[in-house]
């Protein structure tokens, strides 16, 4: 398995296990620090996601644009999956954006281990609410 995604205080955790990308398997910006995120390949093998995570993600609703900041996708009949930014990366269900063709796909399912540094992190930031209308607009959210 080469990425986790888990849970905490409502926010999705991704976790990059491999060092170096593998052909077939996964691509990373290790490799390429312009390359704009992690993609896994076949995460019917390579993704673990744990109960907690996969609630968060079933409640995404997938945009109008190709990409986002996250992707769940298929080619070639493999489902991949692909998050914007580096090897640690934390997203907020509320704000982040999600490609079109996402969709919950094979996976791996796994106890939700959340890395010390994120734990520490997200209890570190006060709860802040979802605003009910935009702050420049007005207009309701």
């Amino acid at each position: 398995m080469h990425a986790e995604i888990t849970a905490h205080r409502g926010r999705l955790i991704m976790t990059l296990l491999a060092d170096h990308s593998i052909p077939g398997e996964v691509i990373t910006s290790q490799d390429d620090p312009r390359f704009p995120g992690q993609v896994i390949i076949d995460t019917s093998r390579q993704l673990g996601i744990s109960k907690e995570a996969l609630q968060l993600l079933r409640k995404l609703n997938p945009g109008s644009e190709d990409v986002g900041d996250l992707n769940w996708f298929l080619v070639d009949d493999k489902p991949m999956f692909f998050w914007r930014g580096g090897r640690y990366a934390v997203f907020s269900p509320d704000y982040c954006s999600v490609g079109k063709d996402f969709g919950v796909r094979g996976h791996v399912e796994i106890p939700n281990r959340v890395p010390a540094e994120a734990r520490a992190q997200l209890d570190a930031l006060p709860r802040v609410l979802k605003p009910k209308r935009g702050l420049l607009t007005g207009m309701q959210l």
